[in-house]
């Protein structure tokens, strides 16, 4: 057994596997019945840890285990050894170090100032669900009430009524009510019927195929969100029905006062390194740390790699080990925390001025289910010794007063596949989807599996100034209602799975965007 699918193992728990445990399970003379004691141990505990410490490991397996020695026993062979899957990054990052600031005449502006970045939200250290049916059950109370608070705001749905009050009103009266979809389905004659949940009663919502725009509507509702409703009401056999006039979602509001920062500083955005994987291109990302150090670039050009005083990297650092089918295949580095190592000698070249906050994604060791707490010191020592500020996903952010909503953008995969019109070569396209549901990742039990934590943290309750994700590995950018909306893109190239989805990946392509102004410029390097 290989330490990759190890770590991966617990991971499908949402557990996270310290080094130092990881090293203990190694010790054991039968590593892979160790792995299996210790993990039907953990999954019968009442309350689970979640990051997996050697003094855990041990007190599992009692007197079992020997002190690990990390030279005294060898990794399984395979075909590639370790020296010949890591030279290349290892030698490029390692030995190669890029000169300090070598561009004598260029002194970046951003280094005048000081850092100022504030977590307003992140789940990291405020993870307390045990995984039972009553969390799931409070996770959704708490989503209604806080879009409920929000429908309420607006002028078409302020004398909503709840839905148990709906039995006692006549006939074809006109009503307005706020409710969680529990289903959507569609006649035989092409009709659309939504099932709506409040916490006093039901009602089925229909949707004629004649109405047009109205249907058009329709198709965009999802599982699990809240909307609004208004509509005639007709008596049913056993709830009520409401025959469909409008469709209401939460949406943002039509203008929205920015906070602009005082000084003249920019936020490099980026996200989906894949450091580890065979197609990260790390040529290409070394040409974006030149020209942050004023190495490259016109005289403009270099002047706004000088006023650059923060990158937000959303996700997918690493490539990670199990993602994807057939993943091994592609990966250089096949060891989860060498691809840590390795992502943080080529991170730490980036001048130290500028402010690196990193969330993780998919592929990053952290546990599947959202929201994800940042990447743990246990997994990646490395990145903690740069300038980092390390957060969760999603988190909310202020950069200098500019607010934030920084989410990898894993739930787009459950949106793309379920809403008509969306595609993964317009990633802006969905996230304005999710401004207007006002929720991160609305459709639960699909690929964006979540968490049952004691509050929504997908809620978007506050309006941001900016929404950044990653994951689709394309670049784009919006405005919807005075919110600058960006999808970073990449620096991996095209990857098999990456064909199987049709994908067109947009690497080496770093939005920057002008804390003061709000104007946002795309850079090449590519």
């Amino acid at each position: 057994m290989d330490e990759s699918s190890v770590v991966r193992k617990f991971m499908d728990i949402d557990m996270q596997l310290t080094k130092g445990a990881l090293e203990v399970l190694r010790s054991h003379e039968n590593m892979e019945a160790a792995v299996q004691k210790v993990l039907l141990a953990l999954t019968e505990r009442e309350t689970k840890p979640f990051v997996i410490t050697p003094d855990i490991v041990t007190e599992i397996l009692g007197g079992e285990v020997h002190e690990p020695e990390r030279s005294a026993r060898p990794r399984p062979s395979s075909p590639v050894t370790e020296a010949e899957s890591t030279r290349k990054l290892e030698d490029e990052a390692k030995t190669k170090p890029l000169p300090e600031l070598s561009h004598t005449k260029f002194k970046p502006i951003a280094a005048e100032y000081e850092s100022r970045v504030k977590i307003l939200r992140d789940v990291t250290g405020k993870s307390y669900s045990e995984g039972e049916l009553k969390d799931f059950v409070g996770l959704f109370k708490d989503r209604f009430e806080k879009m409920k608070r929000i429908l309420r705001n607006r002028i078409e749905l302020q004398d909503s009524i709840p839905m148990g009050s709906l039995s006692k009103l006549g006939e074809r009266q006109i009503v307005k009510v706020i409710g969680m979809v529990s289903d959507k389905r569609e006649s035989s004659s092409g009709n659309v019927m939504i099932d709506l949940e409040d916490p006093t009663g039901r009602a089925t919502a229909f949707v004629f195929k004649k109405r047009g725009e109205l249907f058009q509507k329709a198709s965009e509702v999802v599982t699990d969100e809240v909307i609004g409703v208004v509509g005639s009401l007709r008596a049913g056999d056993r709830i009520p029905r409401i025959f469909v006039n409008d469709i209401i979602w939460p949406d943002l509001p039509v203008k929205h006062e920015l906070h602009r920062a005082e000084d003249p500083v920019c936020a490099a955005l980026i996200s989906d390194l894949h450091v580890g994987s065979e197609m990260f291109l790390e040529d290409l990302f070394l040409k974006f740390v030149r020209w942050l150090r004023g190495d490259t670039g016109n005289g403009k050009q270099r002047e706004l790699a000088g006023r650059v005083k923060y990158i937000v990297l959303a996700g997918d650092v690493v490539d990670g080990i199990g993602v994807y089918p057939r993943q091994e295949e592609e990966l250089l580095i096949d060891d989860i925390f060498k691809q840590y190592e390795v992502a943080a000698t080529i991170l730490g070249q980036i001048p130290e001025h500028i402010t690196l906050v990193i969330l993780p994604g998919n592929h990053d060791a952290v546990r599947p289910s959202e929201p994800q707490p940042a990447i743990s010191k246990d997994v990646a020592e490395g990145l903690y010794d740069l300038n980092t500020v390390m957060v969760g996903n999603p988190a909310w952010l202020s950069l200098h007063g500019v607010n934030f909503i920084a989410y990898h953008g894993r739930s787009f995969d459950d949106l793309i596949g379920t809403m008509p019109g969306l595609n993964r070569q317009n990633p802006v396209a969905p996230m304005v989807k999710l401004l207007q549901k006002r929720h991160l990742a609305p459709i639960y039990g699909g690929r964006a599996a979540l968490s049952p934590e004691q509050h929504d943290y997908m809620v978007i309750d506050e309006i941001p100034d900016v929404f950044h994700c990653g994951h689709v590995h394309v670049n784009g950018y919006t405005r919807y209602r005075d919110v600058s909306v960006i999808n970073s893109g990449t620096f991996q190239g095209k990857t098999h799975y990456m064909q199987q989805l049709g994908v067109e990946p947009t690497p080496g392509m770093v939005p920057v965007l002008d804390l003061k102004t709000h104007q946002t410029r795309v850079i090449r390097f590519a």
